[in-house]
């Protein structure tokens, strides 16, 4: 089987702090270690109804699942885990092998280079990191600005001016960058399928033609929501309407 080829780094090297909730997490390691996955996902699941949340906790709550071969909550928790550390190479590792395993092969619909350059800059921080950035240059670059307009030095004046130009072009950058921070995440709406089929519709209701068949663990995202019905993207591009009750969103 696939569970057997995979080498899961032991979850006990994780070291951090859950407060009060520590010794759950301790308990919930030894457990998962020892074999138990049911226990140990209790465990884990105790942490978060508490409201802590970490992405090592969420990553530990997938590979349990994945070793009870449970692929739609096991991608579920490593999905979670991503959001609150998108470059996890550990992770994405983990969650290829949990994607292995569906159903439905939805190929991701192709972006051009800048895309992809743009994309990849942007996630390097979340929002409110980039938002602190073109905040403190634009102080910056106004502090400089005064400085350089109060200066009687000529040597200075010029270094305050180049410098209030550069904190200037850096604000403006870090805006941009941002504004496309935010909108990736507000469009950014994930999901996964937890029944067992689901039927891919064109209108929200069970008279409308069928798109495709869908199958627990895919990942969808979520546009709009009317009633009892979702509108829902693939990766492929695709859209139509899913029953809200089919699915459970990441975020």
């Amino acid at each position: 089987m696939i569970l057997k080829n995979i080498n899961f780094i032991v979850i006990f090297c994780f070291s951090f702090s859950f407060g009060q909730n520590s010794e759950l997490f301790d308990q919930g390691n030894e457990l998962y270690n020892n074999g138990n996955y049911y226990e140990a996902i209790e465990k884990y699941s105790s942490i978060v109804k508490s409201g802590e949340h970490s992405d090592k906790l969420y990553y530990n709550m997938g590979n349990s699942y994945y070793k009870l071969n449970d692929i739609a909550n096991s991608i579920y928790y490593y999905e979670k885990a991503l959001l609150l550390n998108p470059n996890s190479e550990t992770i994405n590792n983990n969650l290829v092998f949990a994607q292995n395993m569906l159903i439905d092969k939805i190929e991701i619909l192709p972006e051009n280079q800048i895309s992809v350059f743009t994309n990849s800059v942007t996630k390097l921080f979340n929002y409110n990191t980039w938002q602190y950035l073109f905040i403190f240059f634009e102080y910056l670059a106004i502090f400089l600005f005064f400085l350089f307009m109060i200066s009687k030095i000529p040597s200075l004046k010029k270094k305050l001016f180049i410098s209030s130009i550069s904190s200037t072009i850096l604000f403006l950058l870090f805006l941009i960058i941002a504004n496309n921070s935010k909108n990736i995440s507000e469009n950014n709406n994930p999901a996964i399928i937890f029944d067992k089929q689901i039927e891919l519709r064109e209108e929200p209701n069970l008279r409308s033609e069928e798109i495709i068949k869908l199958h627990e663990g895919t990942k969808l995202n979520i546009l709009e929501s009317i009633n009892d019905w979702s509108l829902i993207q693939l990766k492929n591009g695709n859209k139509g309407w899913i029953l809200t009750s089919s699915f459970r969103t990441v975020k």
